[in-house]
C-alpha cells in the first residue's frame, strides 16, 4: 500500500531529512514564538554530538561536532513539536548565538589546561611569558608603565631563583633532568611568593594570567603546596627531630599519592603542630576523622516535620519523634513526608548535588544548598510542578513504560522544603560494607546510637548513658574512635585519655601563639633593624618554642621502659649539673645519645628519669653526660 502523508504532518527520513509542511498557516504567531522550554532543550541539543563512533559497541557520542540544524529539527518534530515552532526555535537560537565560538571545545581545551602537570619548567616559561608581555606594554607613556616597570622587577627578581640550566636551554629537552635535579620545594615557593608580591597588579593582563595559572596549579597539586608551607616552617627551626621531620617532608613532593604517605609521616610525628593541622585539613577534606580507622562521616537528609510535638525524621528507614528531651519511634500519616521520603531513595548524593539519570542520556540535578534544579542546560529551578512534569513527557526523561516515575518526580519536589540535613546527627558508613552505618545522636540526658547492619537484620536505637562508654560501642560495633566529637562530654566526665587530648591541644595552640609572635618581631627586625631588646626578645621566643615542642612530643611518651631498655634504644646516662625541673644536682637521668651530640649547649633536650619513666625538658648545658 503506497504511504501517503496529510496536510500538517510532517515527514521525517531515516537520514534526518525533513520535508516542509503542506497546508500549515506558518505565519500563525504561536508557531514563530516558541516557549522558553523549547529553546532550552535546543539549546541543550545543539551542545550534543551529531556523530557516533561505529566502531565502538553502543554507538558511544564523539563530540567533536555539535549537531546541525536538520539534526535538531528532526529531534524536535519527532517529538510531536510542529515544524515551524521548532524552526522558529532553532532560527532564535543560532542568532542568539551566530557571535560565540564553539563552546564545548573551549571547555574542554580549559579542562585539560586544569589536568596540567606543575613542573620548574612550566613555571619558568609562564614567568617568561609574562615578562615578555609586560615588556611589550612598557613602551607605552602612560600611568601604566609605572606598574610595569614594578612587576617587572619582581618577575626579573624571581628568575633570577631557576636553576642556570634552564636560561638558553631547549626546555622540551631539559625539563625531565631540571625537575630530577633540583629541590622539589623551589618550585613551590618560587609560586607562592610571586602569587603574593603580585596581587597588587592583577589589571594588568600579563600578571593576571599568570596568577590564574599559579592558581590552577594549586588547585591541582594543594597538597604538594600544602607541605611545601611547612617545609619553610620548620627548616628554620633546629634540632634532629625536626630536621629528620623535614626531610621526610622534601621527600613527599615527588610523590604522586602524598595524601596517604604524608599521613604515615605525620603518624610517626605526633608531636609536630604542622603535620597536625594539615592531618585536620585532609581528613576534613574527606569528611573523616583524623583517628578513624574503618569508618567515615557521612550526611544524612530526611524528610522533617516539625510540630508542638517536637520534631519527626526518618533515619535508616525507621521514623522518629524528638522531643526535646528523648527520642522514640513514630507513626507519621502526613502524605508529604512520605513523597519526600520516596523521593529521596530514587536519587543519588554527591556533596550538595542529588542528581537522577533518566533516558536518553538525560539527568536531573538539584542543589541543596542553592535550591536550583536542572536537565543538563536547562535551568527548571522556577518552573511550576506542572511545567516540570510536561517538561519530563517532552523530553522522555522517564520513557514510555516509567512514566509513574514522574508523579513520583513532581511529587518530591512539590513537598522539597520539608528536606533537611541532619546536622546535629553524626553519622559513620562503614568503609568495607557500604549498607552498615551508626548514628550518634547527642540529647541533654545521654547519647542515642542507631546502629544498622541489614547482613544481621539489625536496625536499633539504644541510649547511653555516658559518653565514655559510646566510645566503646562505637569502637566495637564500626571500629571508629568518636572521641574527638565526644571530646567535650569527656572531659566533663574527667575522660583521662580526654584530658590528655586537651593539654596537647592546648600546647598547640601555644606553638602556634609563639609563632605568630616570632613572625613579627621577625618583620620588626626587617624594618627597624637589629636591636638589643628584639634580638632578646627573639631569642626568648625561640627558647619557649623549644620548650613548648619538647612538651608536646613528651606527651605521646607512653610506654613506660626500664632504664636497660632506654640503654639498649640509644639512651645514654647523664647527670645533673644544674637543678631545675624538679631535678636535683648529681641525680642520674638518660637523655638520647643522638639527639644529645646535635644540639648547642643552650637547646632544649628531652630528659628520663628512670625511676618513674616520667619526661622533662631542660637545657642541654644543664647535663653532663657519663662517659
Amino acid at each position: 500500500m503506497e504511504n501517503t502523508t496529510n496536510e500538517g504532518q510532517t515527514q521525517v527520513y531515516t537520514d534526518g531529512r525533513v520535508n516542509p509542511q503542506s497546508g500549515v498557516q506558518t505565519d500563525a504567531p504561536f508557531l514563530n514564538q516558541p516557549r522558553k522550554q523549547l529553546l532550552d532543550i535546543i539549546n541543550v541539543l545543539f551542545q550534543q554530538s551529531g556523530r557516533m563512533s561505529d566502531g565502538d559497541k553502543g554507538n558511544k557520542i564523539d563530540h567533536s561536532a555539535s549537531m546541525t540544524d536538520e539534526q535538531v529539527l528532526a529531534i524536535l518534530v519527532g517529538m510531536g513539536i510542529p515544524q515551524q515552532m521548532a524552526m522558529s526555535g532553532i532560527s532564535m537560537y543560532r542568532e542568539s548565538n551566530k557571535d560565540q565560538s564553539d563552546i564545548y571545545t573551549e571547555n574542554n581545551n580549559q579542562k585539560n589546561h586544569n589536568k596540567m602537570n606543575f613542573t620548574l619548567t612550566d613555571l619558568y616559561e609562564n614567568v617568561m611569558d609574562s615578562i615578555n608581555g609586560l615588556k611589550a606594554m612598557d613602551n607605552d607613556n602612560s600611568r601604566v608603565s609605572y606598574s610595569v616597570k614594578e612587576s617587572l622587577t619582581i618577575l626579573e627578581e624571581a628568575i633570577n631563583a631557576f636553576p642556570m640550566k634552564l636560561k638558553n636551554a631547549d626546555l622540551a629537552l631539559i625539563s625531565e633532568e631540571i625537575e630530577k635535579s633540583t629541590n622539589p620545594n623551589l618550585k613551590f615557593k618560587i609560586a607562592r611568593e610571586l602569587y603574593t608580591k603580585l596581587s597588587q597588579s592583577t589589571w594588568l593582563n600579563p600578571i593576571s594570567e599568570l596568577r590564574e595559572y599559579i592558581m590552577e596549579s594549586y588547585n591541582n597539586s594543594k597538597w604538594h603546596f600544602r607541605i611545601s608551607e611547612s617545609i619553610e616552617r620548620t627548616g628554620m627551626q633546629k634540632g634532629k627531630l625536626m630536621e629528620s621531620f623535614n626531610s621526610d617532608l622534601v621527600s613527599l613532593l615527588n610523590e604522586s599519592d602524598v595524601k596517604s604517605k604524608f599521613s604515615v609521616i605525620a603518624a610517626k610525628n605526633p608531636w609536630s603542630m604542622d603535620a597536625k593541622a594539615i592531618i585536620n585539613e585532609m581528613n576534613a577534606e574527606d569528611q573523616k576523622v583524623a583517628s578513624t580507622a574503618n569508618g567515615k562521616v557521612v550526611k544524612i537528609l530526611s524528610p522533617v516535620l516539625e510540630s508542638e510535638n517536637g520534631l519527626t525524621f526518618q533515619l535508616h528507614g525507621k521514623n522518629y519523634n524528638y522531643d526535646g528531651k528523648d527520642i522514640t519511634e513514630a507513626t507519621v500519616t502526613d502524605p508529604r513526608f512520605f513523597d519526600v521520603s520516596e523521593g529521596l531513595k530514587m536519587f543519588s548524593r554527591t556533596g550538595d548535588i542529588l542528581s537522577l539519570h533518566g533516558d536518553n542520556n538525560k539527568s536531573l540535578t538539584y542543589n541543596i544548598v542553592e535550591g536550583t534544579l536542572t536537565m543538563g542546560k536547562i535551568d527548571l529551578s522556577n518552573y511550576s510542578i506542572i511545567e516540570l512534569k510536561e517538561t519530563l513527557q517532552a523530553t522522555q526523561f522517564s520513557g514510555y513504560r516509567n512514566q509513574w516515575q514522574n508523579d513520583k518526580i513532581c511529587k518530591f519536589f512539590e513537598s522539597i522544603d520539608l528536606v533537611c540535613e541532619l546536622d546535629d546527627f553524626t553519622t559513620i558508613q562503614n568503609q568495607e560494607f557500604a549498607d552498615v552505618f551508626l548514628t550518634m545522636i547527642g540529647v541533654q540526658e545521654g547519647i542515642y546510637i542507631n546502629k544498622v547492619n541489614p547482613g544481621m537484620g539489625l536496625n536499633e536505637m539504644i541510649k547511653l548513658n555516658t559518653a565514655t562508654e559510646t566510645v566503646s560501642v562505637v569502637k566495637e560495633f564500626i571500629n571508629f574512635d568518636i572521641s574527638p566529637i565526644l571530646s567535650e562530654r569527656l572531659l566533663a566526665e574527667n575522660n583521662e585519655k580526654a584530658i590528655e587530648e586537651s593539654k596537647r591541644k592546648e600546647l598547640t595552640d601555644s606553638l602556634s601563639f609563639l609563632e605568630e609572635k616570632k613572625s613579627e618581631v621577625k618583620a620588626a627586625i626587617k624594618k627597624l633593624g637589629e636591636t638589643v631588646e628584639l634580638s632578646e626578645a627573639l631569642n626568648l621566643i625561640d627558647e619557649e618554642l623549644k620548650g613548648k615542642e619538647k612538651e608536646l612530643a613528651n606527651s605521646y611518651i607512653t610506654e613506660k621502659k626500664t632504664k636497660d631498655q632506654y640503654l639498649n634504644d640509644g639512651f645514654v646516662e647523664a647527670s645533673v649539673k644544674k637543678a631545675g625541673q624538679g631535678l636535683k644536682v648529681r641525680q642520674e637521668v638518660l637523655v638520647n645519645a643522638e639527639e644529645y651530640a646535635s644540639l648547642g649547649d643552650n637547646d632544649m633536650l628531652s630528659v628520663i628519669i628512670p625511676k618513674t619513666g616520667k619526661g622533662v625538658i631542660m637545657p642541654k648545658g644543664d647535663l653532663e653526660v657519663k662517659i
